[in-house]
C-alpha cells in the first residue's frame, strides 16, 4: 500500500470519527433543551413582592415574565375558573416603557393579566377557564402551577409587584435566550456531524478503491532497477598506445645489433 492510500485511508477514520463524535453531541443538547427549561432560575422565588429588571437587549421589548404559585388545577366552586388563578392575587405597581407596536400591547400595557396555556383551544386566549387542555404542567415537579403573566413588550427598565401569596417568577427572555443557544447547538453539531460523516466515507471509499487499484513499488526496487541500469551503461576506455594518435611517439626501433669488440677479428 503506496503512502498516498495510506493518508487517504487514515484522513477517512478520522474524519467519520470526527463527525460521530460532533453528531452525538448535537444530539445530547438536543435531549438538555426541555431539562433546562424546565431547571431554569427563577427570577424571583417564594416571595410576595419583588422587583425585576427587563434587559430588552435588542430594544424592541421583551415578551416579559411568567408567574407560578403552589397549587393544582382544581375547579372546587364550579364556576369554571381555576380556583387557584381566583385565590392569587398579584399587582404590578411598577412598569417600564411598553412597546405599543406589539399585537394587544396597549390592551395590557405591561400590568399583570391571567393566562395559563395561551392559544390553548385556538381562539387566542389567555385566562384560567377550566379546561383540560389549559393546564401548565411545566413545573409539576416543583408543585407549582402557572397563573398569568406581566410587563408583555416592556423595554429596559424595572417591573415591580406584589401578591398575596407567594410566587415564583421566571423572566421568559432569559429562558429563551438558553432554548437558543441549545438550538444552535443542535444544529451546529448536527451539521458537522453529517458533513464530517459523509466526508469520512467518501475518503475511505476512494482510499479502498486506491488500495486494490494501484500497486505498490517499494523504494529499493526503483534503487535496484537503477543500479541495474547503471552497471549495464558501457566502460569508457582511454586510447590504446597503439592508436593513431599516439604512433608518433613510439621509440624507432631497427634490426642492427652494436659490434663486439671482445673477440679477435682478423686484420688486413
Amino acid at each position: 500500500m503506496n503512502t498516498g492510500t495510506k493518508v487517504v485511508l487514515v484522513l477517512g477514520v478520522l474524519l467519520l470519527f470526527g463527525g460521530v463524535v460532533a453528531f452525538a453531541l448535537g444530539v445530547s443538547t438536543a435531549g438538555d433543551i426541555e431539562e433546562n427549561v424546565e431547571n431554569f432560575d427563577f427570577a424571583a422565588e417564594n416571595q410576595t413582592s419583588g422587583t425585576i429588571y427587563i434587559e430588552d437587549n435588542d430594544d424592541v421589548g421583551d415578551i416579559g415574565v411568567t408567574f407560578y404559585v403552589k397549587g393544582t388545577y382544581t375547579d372546587d366552586n364550579d364556576n369554571q375558573i381555576w380556583d387557584v388563578c381566583e385565590n392569587t392575587q398579584i399587582t404590578i405597581t411598577a412598569v417600564p416603557n411598553v412597546n405599543l407596536d406589539w399585537e394587544g400591547a396597549e390592551e395590557h400595557n405591561g400590568g399583570f393579566y391571567s393566562e395559563v396555556v395561551y392559544n390553548y383551544s385556538g381562539g387566542d386566549e389567555s385566562d384560567c377557564a377550566v379546561d383540560d387542555r389549559n393546564k401548565d404542567t411545566s413545573r409539576s415537579n416543583d408543585g407549582l402551577v402557572k397563573v398569568g403573566r406581566a410587563c408583555y413588550a416592556c423595554y429596559a427598565g424595572d417591573l415591580t409587584f406584589e401578591s398575596n401569596v407567594s410566587v415564583w417568577v421566571i423572566y421568559d427572555d432569559k429562558v429563551l435566550e438558553g432554548v437558543l443557544e441549545d438550538v444552535v447547538g443542535f444544529l451546529a453539531g448536527s451539521a458537522i456531524g453529517f458533513l464530517g460523516v459523509c466526508c469520512g466515507v467518501i475518503f475511505l471509499v476512494i482510499g479502498i478503491t486506491m488500495a486494490f487499484t494501484i500497486k505498490y513499488q517499494p523504494d529499493h526496487q526503483v534503487m535496484f532497477q537503477q543500479q541495474q541500469m547503471m552497471q549495464q551503461q558501457p566502460k569508457m576506455q582511454g586510447p590504446s598506445p597503439y592508436s593513431e594518435s599516439n604512433q608518433g611517439h613510439l621509440p624507432t626501433r631497427t634490426h642492427m645489433s652494436q659490434p663486439d669488440f671482445s673477440k679477435p677479428g682478423g686484420g688486413l
